[in-house]
């Protein structure tokens, strides 16, 4: 069995992703695209700085599994003005998602969840107590 877990944030130091090791995790899934380096700057993740991310996770024997590209919004569901650059930073970021040989990209779109149907469920756990995906003690 592979264990996979659900980031936000491409900025994980070096305790959470020992943490993660320590919990036995195998695979890190990033579910929020502008979290990317690049993003800010040029609409989709820049491939030099992916792959240092890349290096670092891997450095604590872990791989990245799902990746996102950045959103697909509202103006994009709805056809209007500059959605065309949306899904050509969304395209881009494909790209430079396969170039650095990662196995799953999630597209996302506006509306494509529902975060007022779901319940955190805090926990304790080997890392401590956890809720909403932050540590809260260890």
């Amino acid at each position: 069995m592979k264990i996979s877990v659900t980031t936000n944030t491409c900025d994980l130091t070096d305790r959470d992703l020992k943490q993660m090791c320590q919990l036995g995790v195998d695979y890190i899934d990033f579910g929020k695209g502008s979290s990317f380096p690049g993003v800010q700057e040029q609409g989709y993740p820049d491939l030099d700085r992916l792959l240092k991310l890349q290096k670092r996770v891997r450095s604590f024997g872990l791989e990245m599994n799902r990746v996102t590209p950045p959103d697909l919004t509202e103006r994009f569901m709805n056809h209007l003005p500059g959605s065309e650059k949306e899904l050509e930073h969304a395209a881009n970021a494909v790209k430079v998602f396969g170039e650095a040989g990662l196995p799953i990209v999630r597209q996302r779109f506006a509306g494509d969840t529902a975060p007022a149907l779901t319940t955190g469920y805090p926990a304790v756990q080997r890392g401590g107590a956890v809720a909403r995906g932050k540590v809260l003690a260890s």
